[in-house]
């Protein structure tokens, strides 16, 4: 993905004005007014303080406002990783690091381990394929791979070069929040989609639209209103375009600490709604997966 290098608007240097006379009365009032930023500085900073949805929706509006060249789509996560320059990082999960002995990210990930990954991924594609009724070659174009990365990804069952995100800012926050009181919610500057999967050649980019990729009987997806995003053209070796962080137009750090963050009318999506356990592909693919590697192991033995 190309970087976004030029200058943008943003919240974390906006400026205070301090205005006088009032209704007859002098006091001080804040007027906020945007300034122009840099995706780096976005990156190296904690993020935005925000302690409730209602002033997030507020905020992210009036950022899509100020930046309509793209269009806005979200992230929201419990921790904000950040590499040894101190700038957050979001790479594809085929080309995170593999764990440590203490939990924690190894500091790089080898060329050899993601072209492990990557093909596993593809064989387990091959073998869909060859298994279902009517192949997936068949029934579309061999050149929407990246679809069949939308449900492997978006399912959790491998490692894939594609990220989730979500066009809706409520799904984004639950998920910054879900198993922890504060989190960080990401907003990104993407080319507007202009069908189910978008190849925006010139910045290197694949955006697919899961609703409108999936299977009928593909739950999760629909109800988190997700897209996935990733370089395009992929090779197998980690590279700064894999990193969307380089699009991020905003980051902001919310608090639920005091319990406040949600009220009556704007509640965080339920746990049944964002992992349904009645979602048959969820289920069929997990069963797939399970065969493959007992197919797998087999050819081994």
């Amino acid at each position: 993905m190309e970087s976004i290098e030029h200058k943008i608007f943003t919240y974390n240097q906006r400026t205070e004005i301090i205005l006088g006379w009032r209704n007859r009365n002098f006091s001080l009032h804040k007027h906020w007014e945007p300034n122009y930023s840099y995706v780096n500085y976005i990156r190296k900073s904690d993020g935005y303080p925000t302690k409730s949805y209602r002033e997030l929706v507020e905020l992210t509006a009036q950022i899509a406002i100020w930046n309509k060249q793209y269009d806005m789509f979200f992230r929201g996560q419990n921790h904000d990783y950040k590499n040894k320059k101190e700038k957050s990082d979001i790479y594809p999960s085929i080309c995170r690091p593999e764990f440590n002995p203490k939990g924690k990210y190894k500091a790089s990930i080898k060329t050899h381990t993601i072209d492990k990954r990557l093909v596993q991924l593809h064989s387990f594609i091959n073998y869909l394929s060859s298994t279902e009724k009517y192949p997936l070659r068949i029934r579309r174009s061999k050149n929407f791979l990246e679809m069949d990365y939308a449900l492997i990804q978006h399912y959790g069952i491998l490692p894939t070069p594609m990220i989730d995100i979500t066009q809706s800012l409520r799904v984004a926050a639950t998920f910054a929040l879900r198993k922890s009181k504060t989190g960080y919610l990401y907003v990104f500057g993407l080319p507007y989609p202009h069908g189910s999967i978008s190849y925006f050649i010139d910045n290197n980019i694949v955006l697919v639209k899961l609703q409108n990729s999936c299977p009928s009987n593909a739950l999760r997806p629909r109800y988190q209103e997700g897209f996935l995003v990733g370089r395009f053209p992929f090779s197998p070796c980690k590279a700064i375009g894999d990193n969307l962080a380089t699009r991020m137009i905003a980051k902001f750090y919310l608090d639920n600490s005091d319990d406040n963050f949600w009220d009556s009318l704007f509640m965080p999506l339920s746990e049944e709604i964002l992992f349904p356990k009645k979602d048959e592909k969820m289920s069929e693919l997990k069963k797939k997966f399970q065969d493959f590697q007992n197919n797998f192991n087999d050819g081994l033995n």
